[in-house]
């Protein structure tokens, strides 16, 4: 996960692709015989051994619903199983960079009188919290 300076929820991490140009769901791995199954959205879960599908492509995603135009094959044959995050994901990573710094340039100040009422109805809201039971 790549996490920028100032960009509050823009997260980013490697996004894949299916052969047929769609994101895949997430990959359910059942790990015994309790109720629960956990899935995984980590890029090198998509092997296509089992159940999961075979990524034939990656790039940049971020938490806010934005991708990267770019794409990047991977090479499953260059992927360690054991050490999946050696992997060169360089390409994505560059990618998403860009994007935090495109949210803050779009973004606009708010009025110093507005921030000042947030501040106060902050501080506020954490007295109450502070004295309930």
């Amino acid at each position: 996960m790549w996490e920028p300076d100032g960009a509050e929820g823009h997260v980013g991490k490697v996004g894949v692709l299916l052969q047929d140009g769609t994101v895949p769901g997430p990959v359910y791995i059942d790990i015994g015989s309790s109720g629960h199954v956990p899935s995984f959205t980590d890029w090198w879960f998509y092997t296509g051994e089992g159940r999961a599908p075979l990524a034939e492509r990656m790039r940049a995603s971020c938490a806010c619903g934005w991708y990267g135009e770019t794409t990047y094959p991977i090479d499953w044959i260059q992927v360690s199983h054991r050490e999946p995050h050696l992997y060169d994901t360089s390409g994505p990573e560059k990618d998403w960079e860009n994007h935090p710094r495109q949210v803050n340039a779009q973004t606009v100040p708010l009025p110093e009188d507005i921030a000042q009422l947030l501040s106060q109805l902050r501080e506020r809201l954490d007295e109450i919290e502070d004295n309930a039971p």
